[in-house]
């Protein structure tokens, strides 16, 4: 590309391919012959292909193996309820404010991985036992921390954030009820939920930059959800804010002002969701995920124009047609969601 002076922009490609010929010009006047591969083995070849791949082309797996079912559930820190398209997952350690720990974490990984499953499930409620909802990581995970190797503690911190993405990942629409306070990794959990609804008394605060840490594994989710702003006002300052500010900010979808709000409002979710068809509702929220801050390339125009041709012909769209073509419900329809509380 020629600039207003004349001059040619060159990309370093191309200088270099010209100064390698030059070099060679050079030598032949010398009457040095320069082989044509020569500098082969002076120059990094890299063996392994890395492709640049897009969102939707990646699927999130497991991050760890599942050690019980909702069959033969023993974990007592972690409860795992089905219902009627329904299930409830509950964090039941409210002496210890519900922190994260061994125990709570691999209850989380066993639910997540069987509502990856189950077809009959189509709202997944994340809930908690006690005065708050999740005051973050347990504080002995922080003196092991400490005493962990740089490399077993960076494992420790992708397996949490691993597990975020397969959890955010599940088909069926995830909403958290917040019966209190939320803070660091409980904040996160919140932010991989579809709807978040709090009681108005909650307070919320990522506090690691108190202490010396960084809120590293909670930040790609929290940005996502509020911005890069009102991130880092989180992040940096460690404030405490309120549930409507939280609302404001996005990070709730709605404030209710007890706990026994919650059955009224989930009544109503579930009776919206039963219209919806599960399996066009699980793709929606895949693509929602796929396309959100993403440029509008022909890729994204392509992907998108592909889901909409793919699902066209799938078989709730020909029998939603049919449905609404003789004036009655979907099949789907037929079968309501039923809230256990």
């Amino acid at each position: 590309m020629a600039a207003s002076n004349g001059y040619v922009k060159k990309d370093w490609v191309t200088v270099e391919k010209e100064l390698m010929q030059k070099e060679a010009e050079l030598l032949q006047q010398e009457g040095v012959e320069l082989p044509e591969k020569h500098v082969d083995g002076y120059r990094y070849v890299p063996q392994t292909k890395v492709v640049d791949k897009q969102s939707w082309e990646v699927f999130p797996t497991p991050p760890v193996k599942p050690t019980c079912s909702s069959d033969n559930w023993y974990h007592k820190d972690v409860l795992f309820e089905i219902g009627d398209g329904i299930a409830y997952i509950t964090l039941n350690r409210p002496d210890a404010n519900n922190t994260l720990n061994e125990s709570i974490s691999q209850g989380l990984q066993d639910a997540t991985y069987e509502l990856h499953q189950r077809k009959d499930i189509r709202i997944v409620v994340l809930r908690a036992e006690g005065k708050m909802f999740c005051a973050g990581g347990d504080p002995k995970s922080f003196a092991d921390a400490v005493a962990m190797s740089d490399k077993d503690e960076r494992k420790a911190a992708i397996s949490f954030m691993k597990f975020l993405v397969w959890f955010q990942s599940i088909p069926q629409f995830t909403i958290g009820l917040v019966q209190g306070s939320a803070m660091g990794s409980g904040i996160g959990l919140l932010c991989a939920c579809d709807m978040v609804i709090a009681v108005s008394a909650a307070r919320f605060t990522v506090s690691e930059v108190k202490l010396g840490f960084c809120p590293a594994t909670i930040a790609p989710f929290l940005t996502r959800k509020v911005g890069p702003a009102n991130a880092k006002r989180l992040l940096c300052t460690a404030e405490n804010i309120s549930a409507e500010q939280g609302m404001k900010m996005g990070l709730l979808s709605d404030v209710v002002e007890d706990e026994s709000d919650f059955s009224a409002y989930m009544t109503s979710i579930c009776e919206k969701v039963t219209l919806c068809a599960p399996i066009a509702a699980g793709r929606a929220k895949r693509l929602a995920q796929n396309v959100s801050l993403q440029p509008l390339t022909t890729k994204l125009l392509e992907y998108t124009g592909g889901e909409l041709a793919d699902i066209r012909i799938g078989e709730e769209a020909i029998k939603g047609m049919v449905a609404v073509q003789a004036r009655v419900k979907p099949y789907w329809a037929e079968s309501p969601i039923k809230p256990l509380y």
